[in-house]
């Protein structure tokens, strides 16, 4: 685990930190200009032809090889190099606890299933909490007031709501078993979670809208937990939408309960479904320019953030 006397977890790493240089790629670019320059000036100096210019068969191929590839060697350098600037890590933990292995599968639909009347019960998430599969369920079912979606554990069901920058899910007596909240951040789309499970308390800090390949969850101590986002196929990005979800993985504490760990990875899976969102604001045919529920998620726009009476229906 990772404990620092400032910011827990460091906080992210100055962008021209040796740390960072695996994220340079322009500097594999440039590595790459510099060798077809030197791969020309030794086929420039191993011309043996006795007149002036370069006439030698092989000096001459290596020297209109690296004209061709330069445009797209100095293209590559350059878009690489903006990136680089414009990207921001999400820390610089680099020694993360142990905990439990947790991951989270989205069952693909059947074969010949019909697509409308929607079922009764549909399963988004499998989830596999310290090696035990099936462990935890996330479904969404058809009730009287619509359609809900729960949490299911071999210890009951938890209801699960949300809203513009929340996150609950509860008993059947009502009460909150656990908590995801929203707190924003000075900046544009820069928000901190806190998450309480069972007295545990995590917390998740998103800064802009960079695709990320991971999530740190941060205890109060420094303890730091590690979630990667997960890819899915690409059988799974052509057979729909909802099986196209990332299927996260990775650590969290040992005494986390099944039911908790699949909130964990519910809400980081929501949470990475309203940054796609807004991340496709001009970019997709038909997308709303404005979504107060994905912006509120993304750490932007204006939200209330405890009022129950504002949760979005499951649908």
């Amino acid at each position: 685990m990772t404990t620092e006397n400032g910011q827990a977890g460091g906080g992210p790493v100055p962008r021209w930190s040796p740390r960072r240089w695996a994220h340079h790629r322009y500097l594999w670019w440039t590595g790459a200009l510099v060798v077809g320059g030197v791969a020309v000036a030794i086929a420039i100096g191993q011309d043996t032809s006795p007149g002036p210019g370069i006439t030698d068969g092989g000096a001459l191929a290596v020297l209109v090889t690296v004209a061709l590839l330069s445009p797209f060697l100095l293209f590559g350098a350059l878009h690489s190099l903006s990136f680089a600037i414009r990207r921001r890590v999400h820390d610089d933990v680099r020694v993360y606890a142990v905990g439990q292995p947790v991951r989270a599968e989205v069952p693909l639909p059947e074969r010949g299933a019909p697509v409308w009347p929607r079922p009764a019960e549909v399963i988004l998430l499998r989830v596999e909490v310290d090696r035990v599969p099936d462990a935890a369920r996330v479904v969404e079912r058809a009730v009287r007031s619509g359609r809900h979606r729960f949490v299911e554990t071999a210890d009951g069901d938890l209801r699960l709501r949300s809203g513009q920058g929340w996150l609950t899910a509860t008993d059947r007596d009502g009460a909150v078993r656990h908590r995801a909240t929203r707190r924003a951040l000075a900046g544009r789309h820069r928000a901190l979670w806190d998450l309480e499970l069972d007295g545990r308390a995590l917390r998740c800090e998103v800064r802009g809208l960079q695709d990320p390949p991971r999530r740190t969850l941060l205890e109060p101590d420094g303890t730091a937990w590690l979630l990667h986002m997960g890819l899915p196929s690409l059988f799974a990005l052509l057979t729909g939408r909802r099986a196209a979800r990332p299927a996260p993985h990775g650590r969290l504490p040992e005494d986390l309960g099944p039911d908790a760990a699949a909130f964990v990875l519910h809400w980081l899976g929501e949470l990475e479904e309203h940054l796609g969102r807004v991340r496709s604001y001009g970019q997709e045919v038909g997308a709303a320019p404005q979504d107060d529920v994905a912006d509120a998620w993304a750490g932007h726009g204006n939200t209330d953030e405890t009022a129950p009476g504002t949760e979005r229906a499951s649908a």
